[in-house]
């Protein structure tokens, strides 16, 4: 919504967002993202952005992995989840299975 000295407000809920880019880059906004779902988004933020707030939102493969808070700017991130990019997650997953089968194969040779 625009108000009329053009300072933007919105309240975006259980949205999801993917491919896009969200640019914060210093504007004049009150924009807050709650419970949201970002999926390879990119998110622009800098010294000049204020008032905005994410709470409980989901990133995932973003080019961003925290949001530090600052009351300064009246910049609210909390309880938000950062998850890795799917091929790390992969490679991940596929270390651990290997681990786990490989524990498993000792404990039957040695009887177990």
């Amino acid at each position: 919504m625009e108000t009329p000295e053009g300072f933007e407000e919105r309240v975006n809920y259980r949205e999801r967002y993917q491919g896009s880019t969200l640019n914060f880059l210093g504007r004049p906004a009150f924009l807050r993202y709650d419970f949201c779902e970002f999926v390879k988004c990119t998110i622009l933020i800098d010294e000049r952005t204020e008032k905005l707030a994410i709470t409980n939102c989901v990133f995932e493969d973003c080019n961003i992995d925290t949001l530090p808070s600052d009351d300064r700017r009246f910049l609210i991130f909390r309880d938000n989840v950062f998850k890795l990019p799917i091929e790390e997650r992969r490679t991940s997953f596929e270390k651990r299975l290997a681990e786990a089968l490989a524990v498993r194969g000792r404990r039957l040779e040695d009887g177990g």
